[in-house]
């Protein structure tokens, strides 16, 4: 068990921070070095979140560190942790779901994460499901939203999150509107909440095919036809002849402990 240990009523732990006296004013340590086995390797780390990120991964972004390591990472006002929708609008058609924003990843045991989000972390929004065609044929369903914040499958390191900036869920796409006779396929859902979607936070509208009066005695016209609404941060998408997605979630915790909450737009599980 290599490095500085501090005892918590009785378990030994890494601390999350190291303050110095310099010149009769304290401070944080940014970086904790320790020598181990005649090698120097670095304890506790500081880092700053340099530009923007999408589908973003803490562990990765550090190095993947094979030491236990206690981490400070700061994200700025104004930096954005977001989605790229890797699903293309002619999607399968099953249901999918776009990914998540922030994965905190597989840290070794016995690490301690503090992530102090000034800054916006999104989910992105779901699109919307596709309108049947005139012969009813099967479309995708409205996508679900992504989730802005999760652990990652290890839950055997301490991650806190101090948020005084947004974390916010993806809203799930609208599901499609019913076929239209003759004329062709009806209307599609509208996308969901996050970036990227709609908006940042509020669904898109379905879109809207009028009726269609008879031009002739072999075209009778067609119905109108109205794709789902698509749903706000973290909401499901309305259904319509095809299903909604599911809303994202804002943070899926396995562990994370809250200890600012600041704007959470979305369910914390």
């Amino acid at each position: 068990m290599a490095g500085i240990y501090v005892n918590d009523e009785g378990t030994w732990k890494l601390p999350k921070s190291i303050w110095i006296n310099q010149l009769g004013t304290w401070r944080v340590c940014s970086n904790v070095y320790i020598k181990s086995g005649g090698a120097w390797r670095e304890m506790i780390k500081s880092v700053e979140l340099d530009s923007s990120k999408q589908n973003f991964n803490l562990y990765e972004y550090v190095g993947s560190p094979a030491q236990p390591l206690s981490l400070i990472f700061n994200i700025g006002a104004n930096k954005e942790i977001t989605t790229v929708n890797t699903v293309p609008s002619t999607r399968p058609m099953t249901a999918t779901t776009v990914p998540t924003a922030f994965t905190v990843g597989n840290f070794p045991s016995g690490s301690t994460v503090i992530i102090n989000n000034n800054g916006y972390i999104s989910g992105g929004g779901g699109y919307g499901g596709g309108g049947t065609g005139y012969n009813n044929s099967k479309v995708p369903p409205g996508q679900n939203g992504g989730n802005g914040i999760e652990k990652g499958s290890s839950n055997n390191f301490d991650c806190t999150i101090v948020n005084t900036g947004t974390i916010a869920a993806g809203g799930g796409g609208g599901g499609g509107g019913q076929y239209i006779t003759y004329y062709g396929k009806g209307a599609e859902g509208g996308e969901g909440a996050g970036i990227p979607g709609n908006t940042r936070t509020q669904g898109g509208a379905g879109q809207y095919i009028p009726v269609r009066p008879p031009q002739s005695i072999v075209d009778p016209g067609s119905p109108s036809s109205e794709g789902g609404q698509g749903g706000d941060n973290g909401g499901d998408g309305e259904s319509k002849t095809s299903a909604g997605g599911k809303g994202g979630k804002a943070i899926v915790s396995n562990g994370i402990e809250i200890a600012v909450s600041g704007t959470i737009l979305g369910e914390v599980v």
